[in-house]
């Protein structure tokens, strides 16, 4: 296992929250640690279900690669809208690590899209905490 390249990990306001740091075994992600601007530990967490069981550990481009995060997001799109460079974030708090993109209709209308690995889903309102 190898630490990949950290990620700054935003708040919706644009301001840098935390790092997010890749724990990677050749492709996969076998985890991260998230570490505050101070680089003072917040969590570390692992996708692995055993030790040594990388299988079933997602891509690390699913979590890293920008264009695939946009890819994923575009996959739910609607006709005319433009969408935003993905940015690291969380949904509603900090233990929700998403990247969020914004939809903007031609009538100037938005809303916002989130992936996550491989889910990606519109924001339904929900209540966080920043």
């Amino acid at each position: 296992v190898r630490v990949g390249e950290p990620l700054e990990v935003m708040l919706p306001n644009g301001a840098q929250h935390s790092w997010f740091v890749p724990l990677v075994a050749g492709e996969k992600l076998v985890g991260f640690a998230q570490l505050l601007t101070s680089l003072a530990p917040l969590r570390v967490s692992s996708f692995q279900r055993h030790p040594q069981d990388f299988e079933h550990c997602p891509d690390l481009e699913d979590w890293t690669d920008i264009k695939r995060i946009a890819a994923r997001a575009a996959s739910i799109a609607r006709q005319g809208e433009e969408l935003s460079t993905p940015m690291l974030t969380f949904d509603g708090n900090p233990n929700r690590l998403a990247w969020r993109v914004e939809a903007r209709s031609s009538s100037g209308k938005t809303r916002r899209l989130f992936v996550a690995g491989t889910a990606v889903y519109e924001d339904r309102g929900s209540q966080g905490l920043f």
